[in-house]
């Protein structure tokens, strides 16, 4: 097992790792992503950071990422009481899940089969409150789309230094043949 799957397991999250198992979606570790978006936008992260645990969301610069912006979304994070609101999606985010969710909640987003809104939602806190980036990688379900393979990077970002306000993903998704 990974050190970030070590980080993930506890009895608050084991039936979530379980869950994304099942849906085919498992860790990656950062040094091991292979889309050049999820590379770039990794580094870009680290740029904007510098030597604070998080980069700030005002600090983001859509121009020196236009091209990505097709496959971006950004989560808000809402903690009294804790939620989660989809933001920004991207056009092909849009099309992989089948519907634009902007604006709704994570939980309230049923584009993937089964549980996945729930394990998304999981995912998301623990990504806040680890307070840095996650790499994720494997093949999963979409209801409008079917199986596709999917590697995307998870980037925290902070309003105030401390807690993390948004959480900006990067994913390539492509579509598997139909089984």
């Amino acid at each position: 097992m990974t050190q970030l799957a070590e980080d993930y397991r506890s009895e608050d999250y084991a039936d979530v790792l379980a869950e994304a198992d099942a849906h085919g979606i498992a860790f990656r570790r950062l040094k091991e992503l292979e889309e050049p978006l999820c590379r770039d936008m990794l580094s870009y992260w680290k740029e904007l950071r510098g030597v604070r645990a998080m980069p700030c969301p005002g600090e983001i610069d859509p121009v020196r990422f236009a091209r990505h912006m097709p496959n971006l979304l950004m989560v808000q994070v809402n903690w009294q009481p804790f939620d989660l609101t989809y933001r920004l999606l991207g056009g092909d985010v849009v099309n992989a899940h089948g519907s634009n969710f902007r604006g709704r909640r994570v939980l309230d987003s049923p584009s993937h089969t089964g549980r996945f809104s729930e394990v998304l939602f999981s995912f998301y806190k623990f990504v806040a409150e680890q307070k840095r980036p996650y790499a994720v990688a494997g093949t999963m379900e979409y209801t409008a789309r079917g199986p596709v393979s999917v590697e995307a990077v998870y980037l925290p970002f902070s309003l105030d230094g401390n807690r993390t306000d948004r959480i900006l993903g990067a994913t390539v998704s492509i579509e598997l043949p139909r089984r």
